[in-house]
Order: structure tokens, then sequence, then C-alpha cells
């Protein structure tokens, strides 16, 4: 079981694909409460398409080590995905992060911007407007004081828009069944919503001038696809995408999703030669 070790915090990751004849390499960033448990059979199915696909458990998701304090530290957790790469010898990679990751992925940019091939945002915004806060403050309240057999249920409607959960209301139901949080990762979600509160992403923008792919869900509930499209506004060498039938779960519910973002990491590639 392969950890990066940075100081005391030990990152559980995993790696889909060839590192040997530097094929792009890309690192998908989980979202509020999740790992690499999040994405499935997704690091398979791009390195059939070529790439070199690495996922990692955060600190606070089991193996990797357990969250320590009550906040969440958005440039430590950047520091952190940095480690993995540098376990892999991995110098550049295009960095794919979905909701709370598409934040972490912005703060690895913005650190270490000559390392960042490009920067994926799945329905995430550098922008915390007030209703957003308000959606944080949610997570921070159903994570703190409802039972975990009762968590699902209650923020499966948020996770997922309203077509798929009207195609597919089995897999919804056996999304929820089968992973219910525990208790370590209800206290990351808790640290997480608070330290989501006060993220200023427009502050770390500036430091990031490389290529980047905003793209929102047309029935995301909780990231609206205005403060998606917002994002996006902050670079000059950005692209926007809305994909009119999908909710927040951009990756699971759309294969367009899944599509655009190998285009645009290949299409990188074309242009900027590594």
């Amino acid at each position: 079981m392969p950890f990066a070790t940075r100081g005391a915090r030990r990152v559980h990751y995993a790696v889909e694909g060839a590192l040997e004849g530097s094929p792009p390499t890309l690192i998908l960033i989980p979202g509020i409460g999740s790992g690499m448990q999040l994405f499935g059979t997704l690091p398979r199915r791009f390195a059939r398409q070529g790439f070199c696909c690495v996922t990692f458990d955060p600190i606070g998701v089991p193996p990797s080590s357990p969250q320590v304090g009550e906040g969440h530290d958005f440039t430590a957790a950047a520091d952190d995905l940095w480690a993995v790469l540098d376990a892999l010898s991995v110098h550049q990679a295009h960095l794919v992060g979905t909701s709370l990751g598409g934040k972490v992925g912005l703060a690895a940019a913005a650190r270490a911007p000559t390392r960042a091939r490009s920067l994926t945002m799945l329905a995430s915004s550098a922008l915390v407007p007030p209703r957003a806060r308000r959606v944080y403050r949610f997570f921070e309240t159903v994570a703190s004081r409802l039972d975990g057999d009762d968590f699902g249920d209650v923020v499966a409607p948020f996770l997922f828009g309203s077509t798929f959960h009207a195609a597919r209301p089995q897999l919804v139901a056996d999304i929820v069944r089968a992973v219910p949080p525990t208790p370590e990762v209800r206290r990351l979600m808790v640290a997480q919503a608070r330290s989501l509160q006060d993220f200023d992403g427009g502050a770390l923008a500036p430091a990031w001038q490389g290529p980047t792919l905003c793209i929102a869900g047309g029935e995301d509930t909780l990231t609206l696809p205005a403060e998606v499209k917002a994002t996006a506004a902050l670079w000059q060498d950005s692209r926007y995408v809305e994909i009119e039938d999908a909710g927040h779960s951009l990756l699971l519910e759309s294969p367009r999703a899944f599509d655009e973002v190998c285009a645009f990491v290949a299409a990188v590639d074309q242009r900027m030669p590594g």
C-alpha cells in the first residue's frame, strides 16, 4: 500500500496506467469528505484513454493520517498533493478536482504554477458568495449532528441532478447505502465545511495563469452554474462548459464530462509540449 510522506502526514495513493514513457499524468482530487473511492472506475477509464491517472485519500480519510484540529488547511492539502506526485517522481501533472477538490487544485496550482499542466474545476467555484456559505454551513450541520445512517439520505438529493435521480434511482440508493460516512470522515467533513466558508479563491487566482477548464452542471443546486461561470472569468486562458442534464457529481452523471476533461487535457499537451 503506497504512501507519500510529508512530515508527520502520510497520504495513501494509487496509480492507474503506466508512468513510464511520459504519458500525460492527471491527478483526481476528491470533494468534501471523500477519497479515491469517490472516483470508482474512472481512473481505469482515464488510463484506457492513454493517461497515467493518480488518485489519493486526503488526510482524514483512512488509511491516510487522521484529521488533526477543527479546521481544514487548503495550503497543507495542496502540499500533500504535490507530495504524492513527488513520491511518484512526477514533476508536472494536470489537476482535476471536483467540488472542494477544485479548490484544492486551485490552491496547488497557485502554489506551484510551473508544475500544474492545467487545472480542471468540476462543479467548483473559486468564489464563495453568501449563498454558498450557507451550503457549507448545511454540510457542517448535517455532518456533525446526523446519524451516519441518515446522512446519505439527507444529502443525496443535492449530490445528483434531477435527470440522474429519475433515470438511475437504484444506483443513487446503492451509492447512499454503500458509503455511509465513518466517524473519522464525518470529522473531516465538519473541518472542511468550516474552512470552505472562509475560502478565498479570488486571492489565489492571480498566481495561476495556466489553461483552465470549468465545468458546471445545469441541475447543480450546490454549486450554481453562475458561480462556476464567474470562476472561469477569472482567467484569460479558460473555458466554461455547462452540461444541462447533470448535477453536482459530474463525472459520475455525465459521460460528456469525462470526454470534456480528456479532450481538454489532450489539447493542452498538444499545444504545450512538456
